[in-house]
């Protein structure tokens, strides 16, 4: 029997019935940014201490839809947060402290961010973040390219996990607190973005892959040279490493990187002198190596400005420059670099610290020994001098000295021991004994005692002649006989 068409409509409520029940099932069991993504991202704004950049995204049930603002952007793919963008508005103040929760965690932010798989770019920017970077939760954002935390507080030394972030293209970190030594990200392969600048790192030059374009690391304190590899950056398009402590020759391939178009190097300690050969790339625009320890003259393409090229070299010693300053204020930059190093890898450069001390070592081990040749020649001069004329290098002797033989010489000295009785004679005996040794005409000190038993207490009978001044007497001197 057929179902009547009572029977039918009373079975469509139904079905329709049926249908709601088992989407809303369905939708319920699936993720939606509505539900785990959207409290994911509120967290975020929990931690973050809700800032007003934040305000829209903590009342919106979707994320996803937000309209993107230059505050604020939110991007999704498959129903997952890929990119989030905040700009905040917290500069760096002396009450850093006070711009977040005072329990604030960068550690647990950072773990909360982990429960977005698919986040590829995350800047998170003047928003008050401080604390170090934890390394061990940046590296669970496996999926992430881009990573901007400037303008932050952020402490400590850069995490040697970064340099294990092998999907990373850009790592800006600039405008924070960061200090320490920078691991090496030449293994990051598809890097071509790296801002470190204003921070308080330190230690050698960082290492970075051949993909870089540019490379910020000014206004820090690394050391050291600038390692011959950044002149095999083939697609480096910005160069700023101003403001440091590099010091030793700039390598001079640099400057005709293709690509380049800017390259700063003020600021630095970088000495010697800048090949006349040096060529500079036809796409470079601006050159800076002002405040520096140059000297010679500079290179051609750097001898004055253009309207396709500004170049600053101002406080250096360039002979054929303006406002330069002394040459011995470079001079000891200048002496540390007497010749420039090979342009080679470290095998070809001689092992790099080793040769530079081997160099110093050298220069100086050469310098004692011509002048211990000066000296041994001159010895040689004078004595060859001595032989051919012997009467010139001796004084001449007092006509009152007479040449005496060994044995009269031995009765003298005998005799004379015989009569020195008193301290007196003793000491005139010793100062004729040094008139004799040292071959000058002899000479007498007598005392006012002497001279009164010589002229009889300046009697009356020896006076020979009397002024207002002085008067002169006969005196008769028996010691004088005796030694003379």
């Amino acid at each position: 029997m057929a179902p009547s068409s009572s029977s039918r409509r009373a079975e469509a409520p139904l079905l329709l019935l049926l249908l709601c029940c088992i989407s809303t099932a369905v939708t319920s069991q699936s993720p939606t940014p509505a539900s785990s993504q959207a409290k994911t991202l509120y967290r975020v704004c929990r931690l973050l201490g809700f800032p007003p950049a934040l305000a829209a995204l903590a009342k919106a049930p979707d994320p996803c839809a937000l309209p993107p603002t230059p505050s604020l952007t939110v991007a999704c793919a498959a129903g997952q947060v890929t990119a989030l963008s905040v700009l905040g508005d917290r500069r760096p103040d002396p009450a850093w402290r006070t711009a977040l929760p005072s329990n604030f965690s960068a550690d647990a932010l950072f773990t909360t961010l982990t429960r977005l798989p698919a986040l590829s770019r995350l800047e998170l920017v003047a928003l008050g973040l401080w604390g170090p970077l934890p390394g061990a939760k940046l590296l669970r954002l496996g999926a992430l390219q881009a990573l901007n935390l400037s303008a932050n507080y952020l402490y400590g030394a850069v995490p040697e996990q970064v340099a294990r972030m092998y999907s990373l293209q850009s790592l800006v970190l600039s405008g924070n607190w960061l200090n320490g030594t920078v691991p090496s990200l030449s293994g990051l392969a598809f890097l071509h973005e790296v801002d470190l600048g204003r921070n308080r790192l330190d230690g050698a030059f960082p290492g970075v892959g051949k993909a870089v374009a540019t490379l910020v690391l000014a206004d820090n304190n690394f050391t050291g040279k600038i390692p011959a590899e950044v002149a095999s950056l083939g697609q480096l398009r910005f160069l700023d490493v101003s403001r440091n402590r590099l010091e030793g020759w700039i390598p001079s391939a640099i400057f005709a990187l293709p690509a380049l178009h800017h390259i700063n190097l003020s600021h630095n300690k970088l000495s010697g002198q800048l090949p006349a050969s040096t060529a500079c790339a036809d796409t470079l625009e601006f050159v800076d190596v002002s405040a520096n320890l140059l000297i010679g003259a500079r290179p051609a393409c750097m001898r004055s400005n253009s309207s396709a090229r500004t170049v600053l070299d101002a406080g250096n010693c360039f002979r054929d420059a303006k406002l330069q300053r002394p040459s011995t204020y470079c001079s000891p930059g200048a002496l540390a670099a007497l010749l420039p190093p090979p342009q080679g890898s470290g095998a070809e450069q001689g092992g790099g610290k080793g040769g530079g001390v081997g160099m110093v070592l050298g220069i100086v081990g050469g310098v004692v020994a011509g002048a211990l040749l000066i000296a041994l020649v001159m010895v040689v001069v004078l004595r060859r001098a001595r032989r051919q004329h012997p009467g010139v290098m001796a004084l001449p002797k007092s006509p009152l000295i007479r040449a005496a033989k060994k044995g009269d010489s031995a009765k003298a000295t005998a005799k004379m021991s015989q009569k020195i009785a008193t301290p007196a004679d003793k000491r005139h005996a010793s100062q004729a004994a040094m008139v004799n040794t040292l071959e000058v005409p002899a000479y007498r000190v007598y005392t006012t005692e002497e001279l009164q038993e010589a002229t009889d207490n300046f009697a009356s009978s020896n006076l020979i002649k009397k002024s207002a001044l002085a008067q002169i007497t006969t005196a008769s001197f028996k010691m004088a006989q005796e030694f003379w």
